[in-house]
């Protein structure tokens, strides 16, 4: 179990950090993950934005950014697939609170099954759209 307690470097922060996490540090366009990759790993913003992007034919296209107290690469972790997009810190240094697969599905299991199941739903409609915006080369802006 995740004993979670506030986050004491910024009193102002509602991020909830778990005892003995990891957190981790990014330069400005430096990767975090890339695309294609096998995902071990989530991540929640401490500081910094995250820009996320997918390849959309040659193109690197952004899909969407990610700031404090969002999490991003929880996907891979939900259906045990690649990663999807890619992730770069983006306008400055990024800190990061990692979350492991074992975090993280002590977290589902203790979840509503039909809420478990939703998240499954939905993150198999996500793939699929993305996929299919791959496939024609185009992007939503």
């Amino acid at each position: 179990m995740i004993n979670e307690q506030p986050n004491t470097d910024n009193e102002d922060s509602e991020i909830q950090i778990p005892l003995g996490s990891e957190k981790r540090t990014f330069k400005e366009g430096k990767y975090i993950f890339r695309e294609g990759e096998i995902g071990d790993l989530a991540f929640v913003v401490l500081s910094g934005t995250v820009c996320i992007s997918r390849l959309v034919g040659e193109k690197d296209v952004v899909i969407g950014t990610v700031g404090k107290g969002g999490m991003f690469g929880e996907m891979a972790l939900i259906d045990n697939a690649k990663r999807m997009g890619s992730a770069r810190a983006s306008g400055g240094i990024v800190e990061v609170l990692v979350i492991d697969r074992n975090q993280f599905k002590q977290k589902l299991i203790n979840a509503d099954p039909f809420q478990r199941a939703l998240i499954n739903i939905l993150t198999g409609h996500v793939r699929k759209m993305a996929e299919h915006l791959s496939k024609s080369n185009s992007c939503v802006t």
